[in-house]
């Protein structure tokens, strides 16, 4: 069924911002529409319709419920998702809400693909991790992927973290992050591979030695140590011992830098 306009509406700006749908009404399709009314529970709204269509209060926010009288003023213009369209039973529900929606999963989406960093706040906490909100969507990150720092009393971190998202399901409603990942790739702008730094020994393995670098942990492996065997590595190295590695690769993915003491 093709949009017809009122005639009113061909006299002011409405009608021109309705032309550029030039669609006819399809549920999942984005419309424009004014604001003409309040009832009990939802907006009146014209389309350019032969009737107006209905925007439920529970199809106004993502969470938060607010009055409409708050949130919108009468002949205000705004984008909808077309839920509902029945002309035959003269039945049109709109969504603001699942338009909000769609184009945060967008967003999201778009910061995914181009390996870029958002910002949430802490929310809820439970014993493998917590909610975090993100533009108004709920995702989540496991305590591994939270520094120890922010894990507890994470009631007084009122202000946005940085987050990088490492998998995200529309259709699961799933949005998992890592603070850790995000703080990493900030910090890496310091360093780059190939380059000869000084570290601090964390910890002494049996396969190798955990270095830190401006904070960042590296792994020097037992084979990029020396070119011969070294049995005991507690028996050369320090805990704290200041040493000078070359920093092979740095996975960005996984948070992980490899380091070496072979410089040649």
């Amino acid at each position: 069924m093709a949009i017809k306009f009122y005639r009113n509406f061909e006299k002011n700006n409405f009608a021109n911002v309705l032309k550029k749908y030039k669609y006819q009404f399809t549920v999942g399709n984005i419309i424009a529409g004014k604001i003409v009314g309040f009832e009990k529970g939802l907006c009146k709204v014209d389309i350019g319709s032969n009737y107006t269509a209905c925007l439920p209060l529970y199809e106004v926010c993502l969470y938060k419920s607010f009055l409409l009288k708050e949130i919108f003023e009468k002949n205000q213009i705004s984008e909808f998702l077309l839920l509902q369209y029945e002309p035959n039973k003269n039945i049109c529900i709109i969504s603001l809400k699942r338009l909000k929606s769609i184009i945060i999963w967008q967003r999201l989406k778009n910061l995914n693909q181009e390996n870029l960093i958002c910002f949430g706040q802490l929310q809820k906490s439970i014993k493998q991790g917590k909610f975090v909100m993100i533009q108004g969507l709920k995702s989540f990150v496991e305590n591994s992927n939270l520094p120890k720092y922010y894990r507890h009393n994470y009631q007084q971190f009122k202000f946005k973290l940085p987050f990088k998202i490492i998998e995200l399901s529309e259709v699961k409603n799933k949005i998992f992050l890592s603070c850790k990942l995000a703080h990493f790739k900030n910090q890496t702008n310091f360093i780059k591979t190939n380059q000869s730094i000084c570290g601090c020994i964390t910890q002494i393995k049996s396969y190798g030695l955990f270095v830190n670098i401006y904070g960042l942990k590296g792994l020097l492996h037992i084979s990029e140590i020396s070119s011969d065997r070294i049995p005991d590595l507690t028996k050369v190295f320090k805990k704290g011992q200041l040493i000078n590695v070359k920093i092979l690769y740095i996975n960005f993915n996984q948070g992980r830098i490899a380091l070496s003491l072979k410089f040649s």
